[in-house]
Parts: structure tokens; sequence; C-alpha cells
């Protein structure tokens, strides 16, 4: 439990940072230009048309004029393509009007010294695919509540991704614990017999030196001196779940409220092997994200209630289903 409210609020803290540089982007995004303001202009134009005229179409070629051709050429080659695409001639052509329009853009860049030296430049070196982060926020400028959607999505995906990988560190552990508990039966075992795979050993975890036993390549049970028995099980670690991310845990628990239902909260009953029972405590110094405690039921839920019990099968302990 104290290990997920640390990781819940690692996940707050993230998901506040994550909107504090969101709105810093905002706000600094126009003010941060990899390119002059007239290069986007040219940049629009390019995109524009190549989709139109055709990829392999320039500035020069849709006038049908080199490289290097004077303005007097621009102007010749301007008036006898704007007759074609003049909106008199083509009434009613929609298509034929932003062309015409187009035209008039492409000219202008062309009949400046500056601006047609910066689209010589890409004309030569090619267009760049990043135009800077001005270029794309000015096209797409996200709102308020875009920025709220994402960050809490993002957030999500966060807090489930880092579900997962306390899921594996903690199965890791538990193996970790069954190896080294093994390599202590090693130091201690005979030449002639060898060392054993399963049975007593013991480990140093902390300051603690503590027995244990060795069931299986996944399951280990500690003896605590004059405490309660903890077993740990790699079967009995909890897979994280989408259901329990804050983004869709906290709308299901506000709907049921106002709906007057009470939170689902599944009751766990262990029953133990002999005189050893489960020690929540010492469980949680060793693995505090696994789930050894008993759980109560906060409410009686709206479906039938269910308890999951601990049985011995063939010497371990399995978690079965049963319906009261």
């Amino acid at each position: 439990m104290a290990n997920s409210n640390h990781h819940s609020r690692l996940v707050g803290r993230l998901g506040l940072l994550l909107v504090l540089f969101w709105l810093v982007l905002t706000f600094l995004a126009p003010q941060v230009k990899a390119w002059e303001q007239g290069d986007y202009e040219i940049f629009d134009l390019v995109d524009e048309l190549e989709k139109i005229e055709g990829k392999e179409v320039d500035f020069y070629s849709w006038l049908n004029i080199e490289p290097a051709a004077t303005d007097k050429q621009i102007n010749r080659a301007f008036k006898k393509l704007s007759l074609q695409l003049h909106p008199d001639k083509n009434k009613g052509d929609l298509k034929q009007r932003d062309r015409f329009a187009r035209l008039g853009k492409v000219v202008s860049i062309l009949r400046d010294g500056h601006k047609r030296e910066r689209y010589n430049f890409f004309y030569k070196n090619g267009v760049p695919r990043w135009r800077g982060t001005g270029y794309y926020y000015a096209r797409w400028r996200p709102g308020f509540f875009t920025v709220v959607i994402f960050v809490a999505v993002l957030a999500a995906g966060l807090q489930h991704l880092a579900s997962w990988i306390n899921y594996h560190q903690e199965k890791r552990r538990i193996r970790q614990f069954v190896q080294d508990a093994r390599s202590e039966m090693a130091t201690r075992a005979t030449k002639n017999i060898g060392a054993a795979t399963l049975g007593r050993s013991y480990l140093e975890i902390g300051k603690r030196v503590l027995r244990c036993e060795v069931k299986s390549d996944e399951y280990i049970v500690f003896y605590p001196e004059g405490e309660e028995r903890i077993d740990l099980n790699v079967e009995w670690v909890e897979k994280p779940s989408v259901n329990n991310v804050y983004l869709i845990a906290w709308p299901r628990r506000l709907i049921n409220r106002a709906l007057g239902r009470a939170d689902e909260v599944v009751e766990y009953e262990v029953v133990e092997e002999e005189d050893a029972e489960t020690n929540s405590a010492d469980a949680e110094k060793i693995l505090p994200s696994l789930e050894v405690s008993k759980k109560k039921s906060k409410a009686k839920k709206t479906t039938e209630p269910m308890a999951v019990l601990g049985t011995k099968v063939g010497g371990r302990r399995r978690a079965i289903k049963k319906q009261q």
C-alpha cells in the first residue's frame, strides 16, 4: 500500500511537471524560431505547389523560366500565366482562382531580392522536414482542454508503464531471493552430496538474518524469529490492469457514488497451513507492493460477493475462487 501511494505521488508530480512544460512551450514557442518568418511562407507555397501542380514542380518550372531569370523575364512569365488563370476567364472555377492567388504569392517572392535569395537556398538544398516549433505552433495552436487531455492521457500511460515495471521487478526480486538462498545452501553443502535446490537456508535482508525455505524456483518462505512466516510466490504477484489507472478508476468511482453504488472490493481470506500465517508488516519490508495482507471489504458489493482462499495443494498454497 505504501509503495502504491508512493507511485501515485510520483505520477502526480510528473503530470504537474508535464503541464508546466507544455504551458511554457505554449507561451514561448512563437519566440523560438529555427527559420525566418518569410521562410514559413516559402514552406507553405512549396507544399501547396507540389500538392496541386506535382512533386517535381518548383517556382521556376511553374513559370517556365530559368533560376537565373531576370525581373523582366519573371514579369513576362507572370503575365503570360496569369492570363490563363485569371478568374475572369475561369468564372466559377475555384481551383483556378486558388492557382491564380498562389501565382501572385510566388511572383512576389521572386521579385523580392531577400526572399528570392532564401528561396534559392531551399531550391538548391531542399526544404527541411523539421521546420521549427514556431512553424508548427502557428498552424496548430493547442487549446487549454487539449493540453489537459494530452497531459492526462500521458500521465495515465506513464502510470500504467510504471505498474508493469514494478510488477516485473517484484517477480525478479522473488526469484533473486530464491537464487541467493540457494547460493547460501551451496556454501554449506558437502562435496559428496552436493548442493540442494530445495530446503532451508538463510538470507540477510537489510540488517536482519532471516531463516527461509526454498519451495520451488519461484516460491520462497521466510521465518522471522519470533514472528509469523512470510510466503512469497511469483504466481501471487498481482498483474497491472488498465482499470486501475487513475484516468479510468477515478471517473468510475465518481459515477458509482453518484448512482449510490458501493465500490467493489474483493475480500481476501487466508487459510493458514497449520500454525503459520502471513505477516503483512514484514512482507512489506521485504516486498513492499506484494499483496500478502488480508484485505477487508469496505462495503457490500452489488454483485454476488466472492472470496479468495489460500489452500494447500501438494504442500503448497494456491489461490482459488469461491462463490459465496
